[in-house]
């Protein structure tokens, strides 16, 4: 039997984060993650700049150019096939391809001496004894335990958090010679409470759409639907997809009080935007600051409120600009638009968190002077 003070499950950016943050200060910890890296995962990549000073700091000198496939200098929003504007963005975002880009944070963590059990998966967890038994055989012995592994959490068998509270994405990679952008394209009206995505990655467009999961969707059929209508032969084309948080907070005070729910896991991804990098690096940083204090899940929480409140205020404000009255209006308010306010709005509440969804209408009027 192994024993670690700090046990982190799932080594994606959120557990990748908190190991290295952990590493750094020398704190005695390990990784367990179920898959073997590299390894593929379903996300469009968008690295905003709130994002990729977080990585400048966990990555330190291996934060290089090569980690990005490509960059974007302006957003793009469409009505189906119409363009409704095309605006600028100051600072450019970047794009990753995320089996390159978690296989990097995955390196960099056991570059720093971190302990990583991959291509393990999980038999059972005893909350009492503190003790985890894997299917190898290994049983590993923890002081507090994060969860890091995703929007289908292990956790949430503990808390009773349903699938019916979660978003589905799914996407392909298709050749940039039959899709080509260079810009960061949305796509609206084409499914309720969602929208699709067009993000450069060098070769290859990332296309895929996300909203509020329901059993009865045909997702692949939409997609294929959507790449169709663009003239793209869909035969043998491969697809991915995966459960999404959809602005609802994971409770975390009916867990143990040494465990903390991470990224995903916790449910931290915007609402409006959809972003999660961001939220899961962040989190994962915050929970090992607080892993070195005297009261680390008091601590954590404390720290994560500020992700807390965006999810909360940002699922209100997801769920106005998804009703239909509410939606139109806002659709044609941007078709009649130079686009000032669309990159505005990029630069100060997706590049970066200056605002927050409390203050959209004090936002609106600013991009206007």
């Amino acid at each position: 039997m192994a024993y670690f003070e700090n046990v982190i499950i799932g080594s994606g950016p959120a557990g990748a984060a908190c190991g290295i943050t952990l590493q750094s200060s020398k704190s005695e910890n390990c990784v367990i993650d179920r898959a073997v890296f590299p390894r593929n995962k379903t996300c469009a990549g968008l690295v905003t700049t709130k994002t990729y000073n977080l990585i400048q700091t966990l990555m330190g000198e291996d934060c290089r150019d090569g980690l990005f496939c490509a960059e974007a200098k302006a957003v793009r929003l469409f009505d189906k096939t119409e363009m409704l504007v095309s605006a600028p963005i100051t600072n450019a975002v970047r794009l990753v391809n995320r089996r390159e880009f978690d296989n990097a944070l995955v390196d960099r963590y056991k570059a720093l001496g971190g302990t990583l059990f991959d291509g393990e998966q999980i038999l059972r967890i005893d909350y009492k004894s503190n003790k985890i038994r894997l299917k190898s055989g290994k049983i590993i012995q923890y002081k507090n335990l994060v969860f890091a592994d995703g929007a289908l959490s292990l956790a949430h068998k503990q808390i009773n958090f349903k699938k019916e509270n979660l978003g589905f994405g799914i996407e392909a990679y298709i050749p940039s010679d039959k899709f080509n952008t260079d810009s960061v394209d949305l796509f609206f009206d084409y499914v309720a409470d969602g929208y699709f995505w067009a993000f450069p990655h060098g070769e290859t467009v990332c296309v895929g759409f996300g909203n509020r999961y329901s059993k009865s969707t045909d997702y692949r059929g939409i997609l294929t639907d959507f790449l169709r209508e663009r003239g793209i032969d869909c035969k043998g084309q491969k697809y991915v997809g995966a459960f999404l948080p959809y602005g609802n907070a994971v409770p975390q005070n009916k867990l143990p009080k040494n465990v903390m729910l991470t990224g995903d896991a916790a449910g931290f991804t915007d609402p409006v935007s959809g972003e999660g990098l961001y939220m899961s690096m962040k989190s994962g940083i915050l929970a090992a600051n607080a892993l070195k204090t005297s009261s680390p899940k008091k601590n954590y929480l404390e720290s994560v409120k500020p992700l807390i409140r965006i999810v909360n205020d940002g699922r209100k404000a997801q769920k106005l600009f998804y009703t239909p009255v509410i939606h139109k209006k806002i659709i044609d308010k941007i078709r009649n638009s130079s686009g000032g306010f669309v990159g505005f709005y990029f630069d100060n509440m997706v590049n970066e968190y200056r605002y927050d969804y409390r203050s959209l209408p004090t936002l609106y009027k600013k991009s206007r002077r």
